[in-house]
């Protein structure tokens, strides 16, 4: 089961939307959010915003690197820095906002974007969650790619896909992630890169 698209957006996410629209894994992004509303209807908005915001730093250069062949998926170092410099461009984003959001929000998508990798709460388990299924439902080429152009093994590329879904704590967000999962080791597999 997917999520089903959300039109419900609020103006902050309407202009966060078109920010995000040349990043190359926007799409990631916008399903992420998606499922945060399918498994929390009543999601706060900044954790909506945090979930459509979470991943940006990845569209600016200079970021954090992180060697597909050898490094662990749940490498500390890089986790911390890659949710860092996320948190840090969105704050920046909403400080410069033409209606600049009140700092309590600010904050709050801020604490959710720095734990958005490791979960913790309520809310930060949920953005946790939405992200590894938008992963596993939106980025299946994107780790077959990964072993096609020789950044890691076929047996790495499915661990980052089992970490994904192993990683949710969310009963009902695992159970979605099993089928999500299958279908991601299925997309490897036909692809001839796994066995």
């Amino acid at each position: 089961m997917a999520a089903p698209r959300s039109t419900d957006t609020t103006p902050l996410e309407a202009r966060a939307s078109e920010w995000i629209a040349p990043f190359s894994q926007a799409e990631h992004l916008v399903r992420a959010r998606d499922w945060v509303l399918e498994l929390a209807p009543g999601a706060s908005p900044e954790l909506r915003f945090a979930a459509l915001t979470h991943d940006i730093e990845r569209h600016f250069p200079g970021g954090p690197q992180q060697d597909f062949a050898t490094d662990e998926w749940d490498d500390p170092d890089y986790l911390f820095a890659h949710s860092t410099r996320s948190a840090d461009i969105v704050q920046e984003w909403l400080e410069a906002a033409p209606e600049a959001p009140d700092e309590s929000f600010i904050r709050g998508v801020r604490r959710l974007i720095l734990l958005h990798e490791l979960g913790g709460d309520a809310d930060a388990d949920l953005l946790q969650a939405a992200d590894s299924l938008s992963f596993l439902e939106t980025l299946q080429e994107l780790v077959a790619g990964w072993v096609t152009h020789g950044r890691c093994p076929p047996e790495k590329a499915d661990a980052k896909l089992r970490y994904m879904r192993d990683r949710i704590r969310i009963a009902r967000a695992r159970e979605l992630a099993d089928d999500l999962y299958a279908q991601a080791a299925d997309r490897l597999r036909n692809a001839g890169i796994s066995g």
